[in-house]
């Protein structure tokens, strides 16, 4: 029997002097069910992590994605304990940016120069105002979430405290639809800066789409950019365009760059990336900092490793197929639905009849960390994973769709949730 108390004690301790319990919101309390769930981690080792009452799970939300090799690797421990006996930020650069910097010049394909950052976020920002800079223009046309920084959050529902003004300078663009890209580059004629996306969201992107966008994006006199964050070093070591062939003017990179240490960089051509050095901002404390940078060639050194994505796509593929049958088996089309890749996938839920999506998640999650298994719904998949591991998350899914099923048949998740709901800060319409 799983025991949260200390998890407890600390989450009522940290509520007292810090909003939410935890700097990143989809870290939050609020995304599991609260008073059944690990809210604070002890360690890590390969794909498992420990909370800090001793329960173990399968670990498939790395992170949120930075986690790429797994936890407590010894290759990148062994580079990381070396460099913080040397330094981490000094007063002058370390040897290692620049052998940073040209190994992503290598693999990344857009890459002519790369300047490091910290957050995903400072590294879209640094890109949107390069081509800003470059075009004289000011409006961005988006697709997809890249950061909390007031030009990107402020086109979102979530921009309380951002300028009205600056809102009206970037619109949304519906992933995989060329026209409607086409009639907001129509529009803005003149006026857009950049197009940036996230170039793999949910299934991925059409046939012939990211080429075609480019070619827009160009037609209108406009900068492309492609925001790796998330799919960079995750599905192919050059990130989307390597996986598709597209390669853009410029691209972010974060997350799982460094297997969970803090870094991201902007790259790209060099003619946009030298306007750093003629006046364009983007200059940070840390972003020069050694031990995440010799984190990151250590990771980057694993994942050029042969077959490294090839076992992960294995992996992911077999617990697509596996939800989907199990989807079947319980004849739940109407509430839930497989979608993403097999490095980045897992299932949707829906409302029916009382119930909201989010009872129908509740009901998912509960039953997932009972089981050992740490997710939410879109798993990520580290290098030690294994199919023991898979075999052992499509077991607990066949454990909560059974009681998926019970709720949809009773309309009510009375008798079955034992704690809150899931109840993120960020919701969907509720159906």
């Amino acid at each position: 029997m799983q025991n949260f108390t200390k998890s407890q004690e600390l989450l009522e301790r940290e509520l007292k002097v810090s909003p939410l319990a935890a700097q990143t919101f989809s870290k939050s309390y609020r995304y599991f069910c609260n008073g059944i769930a690990p809210s604070y981690m002890d360690h890590g080792d390969g794909c498992y992590i420990y909370d800090v009452d001793g329960n173990k799970f399968i670990d498939y939300m790395c992170a949120l994605g930075p986690i790429t090799v797994g936890y407590n690797n010894p290759k990148v421990n062994e580079a990381v304990i070396n460099q913080v006996k040397k330094f981490s930020s000094g007063s002058l650069q370390s040897e290692l940016e620049v052998k940073l910097a040209e190994k992503l010049c290598k693999v990344v394909p857009c890459a002519e120069m790369v300047r490091f950052v910290k957050n995903g976020g400072d590294a879209t920002t640094a890109a949107i105002r390069l081509a800003r800079a470059y075009t004289g223009r000011d409006m961005v046309l988006m697709s997809g979430y890249h950061g909390m920084h007031d030009w990107s959050i402020g086109a979102s529902a979530n921009n309380k405290g951002v300028p009205k003004a600056v809102c009206e300078l970037t619109k949304n663009f519906e992933y995989n639809n060329l026209d409607d890209i086409k009639a907001k580059l129509e529009e803005y004629k003149g006026k857009v800066a950049a197009v940036i996306l996230e170039p793999i969201q949910s299934n991925g992107p059409k046939d012939g789409y990211l080429q075609a966008l480019k070619d827009l994006t160009h037609e209108y006199g406009a900068i492309f950019i492609f925001d790796e964050v998330v799919s960079g070093f995750r599905y192919a070591l050059g990130g989307a365009s390597e996986l598709y062939g597209v390669t853009p003017d410029l691209a972010a990179f974060g997350k799982g760059m460094a297997n969970g240490y803090a870094i991201s960089a902007v790259a790209g051509k060099k003619e946009l990336l030298q306007q750093i050095e003629q006046g364009v901002f983007v200059s940070t404390t840390f972003g020069g900092d050694s031990v995440p940078m010799a984190a990151a060639l250590a990771t980057i050194e694993i994942l050029e490793q042969p077959g490294f994505y090839e076992h992960i796509n294995k992996i992911g593929k077999m617990q697509l197929e596996g939800v989907s049958k199990l989807i079947e088996k319980y004849s739940l089309q109407d509430v839930l639905s497989v979608s993403g890749m097999p490095a980045h996938g897992g299932v949707n839920f829906e409302g029916h009849g009382k119930l909201s999506y989010l009872d129908i998640q509740s009901v998912y999650s509960q039953t997932m960390i009972e089981n050992g298994i740490l997710v939410f719904a879109i798993w990520n998949l580290s290098g030690s994973i294994t199919e023991k591991e898979a075999q052992l998350y499509l077991d607990a899914t066949d454990k909560a769709f059974a009681l998926i099923r019970k709720a949809v048949d009773a309309d009510s998740v009375d008798g079955i949730l034992r704690g809150g709901k899931v109840d993120p800060v960020f919701k969907r319409n509720i159906k």
